[in-house]
Formats: structure tokens, sequence, C-alpha cells
């Protein structure tokens, strides 16, 4: 084990989740998959300690740093579709700083707790993955069942007539169920026929993650109002608010390290749902935590000595460059990851305050007009006119629940629905239905 060669991928991973985070729209991970595809262009490579310290330092950079934009640029990505609405109301009452701080502090709870069960990880996995495994697909279809009957058409109720209450509930519900049968036609599609080009022909998901989550919050940032100016909310975070919402964090990050396709969101709105959480503190509490447990909990499972599994886009991306899984290795990993969490954790509170005093800028539609124009140019560039295509058809979608105002999580049926069909063994017959052959 080189120290010198993982503290330096910790720096770097950092350093590009840092930089993402400073513009609106941007995925640390686009970030990884250039510098990657940069390298087998030119036929470099780099060492596995370095491979493993980049991982960790953009998982631990990842879960930090991208709590502040998803509440000061309103572009969340599919961990963080859950924390939208109280990130909205945050912002516009003028209190967005303490929402990123309660959020932060769920992180590094949730972070510590991982530390401390550290241990645990390698023969815990092994043994819940082979209880897991055969029951994986009706697992799978009851979580999407609970997540989209459990949508509530808020403020339905205070309209006069039965006929326009009755109106305004399927409207909200109709859109939720249609955003995720059209983003799981969506991914169907481009996972079984790819259409793209060049280097995203490898990442077919990546123009639909964009479009669905990434592009709707640029063009409201683009035609919206500027925030207010910053006021304290008067509130604290207590010790019990915490304790609360870290529960139903880790419970829903959990949640989302355990079964493929769920993410971060998911996982909170499950666990929010299990503990009945209603204060906004331990809410903004829990979904910081659920966040962290999942993003860095994801990549630890490539690191486990005893059963090493690859899952999400960052341990896809990264696992032929980190070696094997040894007890050393892994022993290293967790302490490294106490590091970067500790560093992270006490670079979000000036990240948060500098994105705060620029949302408040006159310029600060040039951001989003910048990172819009950023986001079709490389798509452009790497996926070609079939990548456009694919990122303006996940556009319309992802425009549903923003007109509609149903969940930003039902654009996930993206992966859920592709994976469900798998899992059942459907997938083919699928295919053959819609002349995908």
């Amino acid at each position: 084990m080189s120290l010198p060669e993982l503290l330096l991928g910790i720096g770097i991973g950092m350093g590009l989740s840092g930089l993402s985070a400073l513009i609106p729209g941007l995925h640390p991970y686009n970030l990884i998959a250039a510098l990657i595809l940069g390298l087998r262009g030119n036929g470099w490579s780099f060492p596995q300690d370095l491979g493993s310290g980049l991982g960790i330092g953009v998982a631990v950079g990842y879960a930090f740093f991208h709590l502040a934009p998803a509440v000061f640029y309103q572009t969340p990505d599919e961990g963080a579709a859950g924390l939208l609405l109280p990130a909205q109301k945050a912002l516009r009452e003028g209190w967005g700083f303490e929402a990123v701080r309660w959020s932060g502090w769920g992180a590094w709870g949730a972070l510590l707790l991982m530390l401390l069960s550290a241990p645990l990880w390698p023969r815990g996995w092994a043994v819940l993955r082979a209880v897991l495994m055969p029951h994986m697909g009706w697992l799978l279809l009851s979580i999407v069942a609970f997540m989209l009957l459990s949508e509530w058409p808020w403020g339905a109720e205070r309209l006069p007539t039965p006929g326009q209450r009755l109106r305004a509930v399927w409207l909200r519900l109709g859109a939720g169920l249609l955003t995720f049968a059209l983003s799981g036609l969506l991914g169907v599609l481009l996972l079984s026929r790819n259409p793209l080009a060049g280097p995203l022909a490898h990442q077919p998901l990546v123009p639909a993650f964009l479009g669905l989550f990434a592009i709707p919050g640029l063009i409201q940032g683009l035609t919206g109002s500027r925030p207010p100016p910053p006021a304290a909310s008067g509130r604290s975070l207590s010790l019990g608010a915490w304790m609360r919402g870290l529960g139903a964090g880790v419970l829903g990050g959990a949640f989302a390290v355990l079964f493929p396709g769920v993410t971060a969101g998911i996982g909170g709105l499950l666990a929010g749902h299990a503990t009945a959480q209603r204060d906004e503190r331990a809410f903004l509490v829990s979904q910081g935590a659920a966040r962290a447990f999942y993003i860095i909990g994801s990549f630890w499972l490539l690191l486990l000595p005893e059963a090493p599994t690859a899952r999400g886009g960052l341990s896809a991306m990264l696992a032929p460059w980190i070696g094997p899984a040894t007890p050393a290795r892994y022993q290293a990993a967790v302490w490294a990851t106490g590091l970067a969490g500790a560093l992270a954790f006490g670079l979000l509170g000036p990240l948060a305050q500098g994105m705060q005093k620029w949302s408040a800028h006159p310029a600060w539609r040039w951001a989003y007009g910048g990172a819009l124009g950023l986001i079709l140019l490389s798509t452009a560039a790497l996926g070609g006119f079939p990548g456009i295509c694919a990122l303006a058809a996940a556009t319309g979608i992802g425009w549903l629940p923003v007109l509609t105002g149903s969940r930003r999580l039902n654009t996930l049926g993206v992966i859920l629905i592709p994976l469900l069909l798998r899992r059942f063994g459907l997938e083919g017959g699928i295919r053959q239905a819609l002349g995908l052959y």
C-alpha cells in the first residue's frame, strides 16, 4: 500500500467533486469518465492505490460538497431528488445556508457510523448478499410499488368542489405514473438498442440522467427569480432532531446500498415513511445522511475483501483501476475515508457561504446558461446526434414533475424498470414486443 499515491488520489478526487459542485448541473462522475477516457485514449494508466484514493475522494466529496448546489442551484441528481422541496423552501425563505449545514451534519453522522461499523462490513455484506439475492426481484418490485403508491397530492383538499379535487388528485398521481413509465421506456430503449456513438456509447444512460435531472433545474434557474437575501430561520438543530434524522437517513442509505437501482432519494423516502419524519430539520439531516451512506457505502462494496461488488456508476468506472480487494487495502481505505470526510465537512461551510453569495449576484443566470451550454456541447461531442436526441427526450420527461408537482423520484424508472425486467426474465419478451432486435 502506497500512502502517497492514496493521498494524491484523494486530493484529486475531492478536487474534481469540488469543481463539479461549483458548476450547476455538472456531475463529478462525468469528470471521472472524461479522465478515464483521456487516459485510455493516450494509452496511460494510474497505479491501483491512486485509483482507490481517487474513488474515495470523489465519493466523499460528492456526498458532502453537492449538498450545497442541491440547495442554491436547485439542480438535484438522482440521489438528491428527495431534498428538492425542502431546498426550494429554504432558498425561497432565505435560510439556504442552514439547510446545507443541517444536511452536512447528517452526512457527517452517517460517516461516523460507517467508520465505527467498518469491521462488520466484509462478512456482513457477504451474508446479506447471500440471503437477499434470490429474492431481489420481488423486493425491488415492492419498493417500486410503495414509491408510486405513497405519493400524495398535497393541496387538493383545499379545492371547493369534489370534481376539482378529483382532477387535481389524478393530475398529480397520473403524471407521476406517466413519468415513471416513460422514463422506464427510455431506459429500455437506450440499454437494449444503444444508439449512441463515440465515447458515450459505453455510458448510454448519461444523456438520460442529464435530461431527467440537470436540465429541468437549469431551465428553472434561467427563468426563475433571484433568491431573497439570506435570513436566519430562527431555528437551531437540536440533538433530538439530529438523532432522529440520522437514524432515518442511515436506514435509508442502507436500503440504497443493499438494493441495486435504489438511490439515496428512494432510500430516504422509505426511511422517512418508516420513521414518520415531520420535522424539517430532521428531514434535512436524514437526506444528508442517506446520501452519504449510499454514495460512500456503494464504493466501499468494491473494496470488501470477502465479497467485492461493483455497485453504482463510480464503482463501475473505477473497478478496472482498483486492483485486488485485500484486508490491508480495505483497512487503509477506511482510514482514508475518515480523513477525507473530516476535510470535506470542514470545507462544506465555506463552500455553502460562497454559493449563497453567488446565488444573489446579478450575473447568477450566466452560471445556468453556461452550464446548459456545456451539457449540450459535451453531449453532442461525446454522443453525437443520437446523444442529443436522447437528451431531448429525457428533458421532456424530466419536465413533467416540474409542471405537475409530482415527485422527481419517478424519473428513476429509467433504471428501475430495465432492472426489474431483467430480474424477472422479461427483458427478451419486451424487446421483441417493441421490435428492438
